[in-house]
């Protein structure tokens, strides 16, 4: 009984010392998820701005994006219409009463003449016109996003080519500046097309300036998917690093958030 007793009557401070230890490691851990918890509130904040910020640069993308190919698509539709239209119109046109010229003079004694054209003339040089109207609104659209991509230049370069016909096409009336766009002279065009009709639909129409538009119409089309360039290409390190805090970051909050979850079931 002795043993017995003098290991009852042992102080069970082992025991205690072991809770203890238990009990100072709890409240560590908690320290240390307490502390845990605030620094990531505070990197939770920040990076839910950079999350803001990144989806409002993603949503200017994609709008600028969707904007870039209507825009391409309203121009190449027009002009390939209006192509089609110049290459199957017939420029002969009755010369009597074509071209109609009346003076006036005011009270002034100051002379002005009015010319007037034939519905058939006038026809024609409408088509003339919506054509070019056309083909200067397809470069210009080119030119003016030139510094989307090397893709986009490169077209501006194509649709431009028109210069090295610039002398042929100046006979008719039409003039070609220095990017490949064109300005007409009504006058000029108007007497072309009386007096020598099948030399402007030679140039303009089909076999002319109208069939080398639809070769870089096709052209253009089948590049469309490759113009506009990619956000990751467009935006560059800066959408990588946005992207590596904003998605792997996230993720590992959830991950401790839900390590905290347990610890509170646990304990």
């Amino acid at each position: 009984m002795s043993g017995i007793n003098a290991i009852g009557s042992n102080d069970y401070s082992w025991l205690f010392s072991t809770q203890n230890k238990k009990q100072d490691s709890i409240a560590n851990l908690w320290n240390a998820y307490g502390n845990y918890q605030s620094n990531a509130q505070t990197a939770l904040a920040g990076l839910s701005e950079i999350n803001a910020n990144l989806k409002s640069v993603m949503a200017s993308y994609d709008e600028a994006k969707k904007t870039f190919n209507m825009e391409f698509e309203d121009n190449m539709s027009a002009l390939s219409e209006s192509s089609k239209e110049i290459q199957k119109f017939s420029f002969t046109v009755p010369k009597d009463g074509a071209i109609t010229k009346t003076e006036t003079t005011d009270k002034n004694g100051i002379i002005s003449t009015k010319t007037t054209y034939s519905k058939d003339l006038q026809s024609a040089l409408d088509v003339v016109s919506d054509f070019v109207s056309n083909y200067n609104s397809s470069i210009k659209f080119f030119n003016d996003n030139a510094s989307v991509s090397k893709r986009v230049e490169n077209l501006a370069t194509v649709f431009g080519d028109a210069t090295y016909r610039a002398g042929s096409l100046s006979s008719i009336g039409l003039n070609v500046n220095s990017s490949g766009m064109i300005e007409i002279n009504e006058e000029l065009l108007a007497n072309a097309i009386v007096e020598n009709p099948d030399r402007v639909s030679g140039l303009l129409g089909e076999g002319g300036l109208a069939t080398k538009v639809d070769d870089h119409i096709s052209y253009a089309n089948s590049q469309q998917e490759r113009l506009f360039p990619t956000a990751e290409k467009m935006l560059g390190n800066q959408l990588d690093a946005a992207s590596l805090y904003t998605g792997n970051a996230y993720r590992n909050m959830s991950s401790y958030a839900a390590m905290g979850n347990l610890l509170n079931m646990m304990f």
